[in-house]
């Protein structure tokens, strides 16, 4: 696709569709970082990815926003998230490494990217809480991480709205950065449809791209005692498909009674089978 179109996950798109329980992925950085896009990753590996490409500690500053509560759709349009649209879309011409992933299946968690930087580069975490009404963003001029936990997305018609101010935020912080030092922004998400569940992240017990469905139990437990239905009423034994076969095999021996029929009466004289002799007879006796 072409860097003007409206999605701002436009670079990293393959497909149009979306999976339920992922959530995508950003990385934007002033250094050279190998990077690459894609649709559709698992957790481990861009983990993987980033020990690798981050190893180096290329960055001066690295920036990881954590933003619970998303799906690749909620970036669907530039104004959802302008300034990181800017710096993923080719805007910014400081940017020079990107990696786009739409859909990541597992968990990425801040805490596992930020205790990766801590033990490849030593440098020391910043964690600011972009939900309190203020917060310090006077960094020194030395490596540092920096944690920004911005606050949940709700349901509703305030969600693009909110989703833009917690942009803002972000590169708030991001402006705070001495200019003479490079950046590296790692952009976590988490799904929205996980946040009802009682549990921060989701948490992958087996490979996420096997996972099995998971099965409600829950309305077993909340049966009542049997009813006084009779069996025909409680169940249905003849489903719309039994019909439709039992019909169709009705009019095959229908078709198969009339054609049997038709065979069995037909009458031929046993004189049809003798040889007729009278001519062969005559022409002896020429």
């Amino acid at each position: 696709m072409r860097l003007g179109s409206i999605s701002l996950l436009a670079l990293g798109a393959t497909t149009a569709s979306a999976i339920r329980d992922t959530s995508p992925f950003f990385l934007a950085s002033t250094s050279q970082i190998p990077s690459t896009s894609a649709q559709l990753r698992t957790a481990p590996a861009i983990l993987e990815d980033l020990s690798t490409g981050l190893s180096g500690c290329p960055s001066d500053y690295y920036v990881i926003a954590s933003q619970p509560g998303v799906h690749s759709t909620d970036f669907a349009t530039r104004q959802s998230a302008p300034r990181l649209g800017a710096k993923m879309t080719g805007k910014d011409k400081n940017i020079r490494a990107k990696m786009i992933v739409n859909e990541v299946v597992g968990e990425i968690e801040a805490k596992d990217v930020q205790k990766l930087l801590e033990k490849e580069c030593g440098a020391e975490s910043t964690v600011i809480d972009a939900s309190s009404d203020s917060y310090s963003a006077d960094f020194a001029a030395e490596s540092r991480i920096i944690v920004v936990d911005l606050p949940v997305l709700t349901v509703g018609s305030e969600r693009k709205k909110q989703l833009s101010n917690n942009d803002g935020l972000l590169f708030n912080v991001i402006d705070q950065l001495p200019e003479s030092k490079g950046y590296t922004i790692l952009y976590v998400t988490s799904p929205r449809e996980l946040e009802d569940t009682g549990s921060d992240f989701y948490q992958a017990e087996q490979d996420p791209l096997h996972m099995d469905l998971k099965r409600d139990y829950s309305a077993h437990d909340s049966q009542t005692p049997s009813s006084n239905k009779t069996l025909f009423q409680e169940y249905q034994f003849f489903t719309p498909g039994i019909w439709m076969g039992i019909l169709a095999t009705l009019v095959f021996l229908m078709i198969f009674y009339v054609g049997l029929a038709a065979l069995l009466s037909l009458e031929v004289p046993y004189a049809a089978f003798e040889k007729d002799t009278s001519a062969a007879v005559q022409k002896k006796q020429q």
